[in-house]
C-alpha cells in the first residue's frame, strides 16, 4: 500500500493541478503535501542556515540581528530556505533583545518571496498551498501575540503581498487586529515600554503593585547607608499604611513579630523578590452601643464590626501584615536595617523583638530520582535581638 501511494504521489508531483483532477488525487496530494518528512529534507538545508549562524556575532543587538537578514536576503544562493531560515532567526530574538520589536518581525517576514505562495484556485486553496511558509508565519505572528507587538498596516499588505486573502496567516492576523487593542490598556499596573532593567525601579512596581490593595499605602525609599552599623550598602522599597501603623501600634510588645519571605512576583518578565512584616491575629474586644444615634442601630450581624480597631484587609486568617519591602540584596543585614528605618516612624517596633522566618529552595537528588517534587523548603528563624 506504502509503495502505491508513493508511486501516486510521483506521477501527482510531475503533473499540475488542472481542474480535471478527481477529489481522491486531490487528498493523496494533500495528504504528501502535509508531510514535511517526505517532502522536505531538513539535511538539504542546513548547511545555509550555517552560515548565518546568530551564535557566531559578537553583538548582541538589533543592528547585528538586522545585518544578518540583510546578508541571508542579499545571497541569491540561499534562497530555497526561507521558512527554515526564519524559523532558526525567531529563537534568538529574545538574545538579541528584538522579540518586542515589530521592525525585526516585518524584517523577518520580508524574507518570503512576494507572490509565490499565493494561491490561484480554490483547489490550492482547499489542499492548504506551501503548509512549511504558512506555518512559519503563524508562528511569527503567534510570537508577536505573546511578546505583545501588535501589527500595523504595513505588515497586513506584506502578508496580502505574500499569501493572499485566502490564507491562514492573514486571517490569525486579522484576529490579532481586532483583540489586542482591545486588552493592551486592561492592566491595571502598566509598565512602560520597553520594560526598564533597573532592579530598583522593578521593585517600585513590584511593590505598588501589591500594596494597590490600600489606597492609602505610602512607598518610601531607604538607603541602608543611612542605618548605624549596616553592612550592606543597598536600598530598600517599602510600603506601609496609615490603618497598618495603627495595628502596629497596638501590637502587643511580649508577642514577636516574623520577617517572611522571600516571595516571588513577576513584573513583566522580570522577578522580583519580596519580604512580609507579620504578626499573630487581633484579638477583638466588641464596644456596647449605647448611643440612640440612628445610624447606629442594634443589629446583630454587625456587631462584629463595633471594634475599638476598624477590620481591614490587611487582617488575614493567617496573621496581621504590618508592612512589606523588596531589597537590593534580599539579605538578612537590609532586611534589618528596614526595621531599623521603620523604627523612625512606628516607635512600637523599638520593643517588640523580630524574628527572621526565610524560604528557599533546595534540589534533592533522591526526589528526582523517585518522581516526586524537587522543591523542598526549609524554615530558618534568627531572632534579632533588641538593645
Amino acid at each position: 500500500m506504502y509503495f502505491l501511494m508513493k508511486r501516486t504521489f510521483n506521477l501527482l508531483d510531475k503533473v499540475p493541478i488542472t481542474k480535471g483532477w478527481t477529489f481522491a488525487q486531490l487528498m493523496i496530494f494533500n495528504h504528501f503535501h502535509k508531510n514535511h518528512q517526505i517532502l522536505y529534507d531538513e539535511k538539504k538545508h542546513k548547511d545555509a542556515i550555517a552560515v548565518y549562524n546568530f551564535d557566531m556575532m559578537e553583538k548582541k543587538e538589533k543592528e547585528t540581528f538586522l545585518d544578518v537578514i540583510r546578508l541571508y536576503v542579499k545571497d541569491r544562493s540561499l534562497q530555497r530556505g526561507q521558512a527554515d531560515f526564519i524559523k532558526y532567526a525567531l529563537r534568538y530574538m529574545k538574545e538579541f533583545g528584538v522579540h518586542k520589536d515589530l521592525e525585526v518581525y516585518k524584517a523577518l517576514l520580508d524574507v518570503f518571496p512576494k507572490g509565490v505562495h499565493i494561491p490561484t484556485n480554490i483547489y490550492q486553496i482547499m489542499v492548504y498551498h506551501y503548509p512549511k511558509q504558512q506555518d512559519v508565519a503563524l508562528l511569527l505572528l503567534r510570537q508577536m501575540e505573546e511578546n505583545n507587538v501588535m501589527p500595523d498596516y504595513e505588515l497586513q499588505e506584506m502578508i496580502l503581498n505574500i499569501f493572499g486573502e485566502r490564507s491562514y496567516p492573514i486571517q490569525k492576523l486579522y484576529r490579532m487586529a481586532y483583540w489586542m487593542p482591545k486588552f493592551s490598556r486592561l492592566n491595571p499596573w502598566p509598565l512602560p515600554e520597553p520594560t526598564p532593567k533597573d532592579p530598583q525601579v522593578l521593585a517600585k512596581y513590584a511593590i505598588a503593585k501589591i500594596s494597590s490593595i490600600d489606597v492609602r499605602a505610602r512607598i518610601t525609599v531607604y538607603k541602608t547607608k543611612d542605618v548605624l552599623d549596616a553592612v550592606d550598602d543597598t536600598w530598600i522599597i517599602s510600603s506601609i499604611s496609615k490603618w497598618q501603623q495603627t495595628l502596629l501600634a497596638v501590637q502587643p510588645t511580649n508577642k514577636p513579630l516574623v520577617i517572611e519571605g522571600p516571595f516571588m512576583i513577576w513584573v513583566g518578565d522580570q522577578r522580583i523578590d519580596y519580604f512580609v512584616l507579620k504578626g499573630d491575629p487581633i484579638k477583638r474586644e466588641v464596644i456596647p452601643d449605647t448611643t440612640d444615634d440612628v445610624s447606629n442601630l442594634k443589629i446583630p450581624f454587625w456587631q462584629s464590626l463595633h471594634t475599638k480597631i476598624p477590620v481591614t484587609i490587611h487582617e488575614q486568617d493567617d496573621g496581621v501584615y504590618y508592612a512589606m519591602c523588596a531589597t537590593g540584596t534580599s539579605s538578612k543585614d537590609s532586611l534589618l536595617s528596614w526595621i531599623r528605618c521603620l523604627e523612625k516612624t512606628n516607635p512600637t517596633l523599638k520593643s517588640i523583638p523580630v524574628v527572621f522566618k526565610f524560604k528557599s529552595l533546595t534540589n534533592d537528588p533522591s526526589y528526582l530520582e523517585d518522581k516526586k517534587a524537587n522543591d523542598k523548603e526549609e524554615l530558618e528563624d534568627t531572632k534579632i535581638l533588641k538593645e
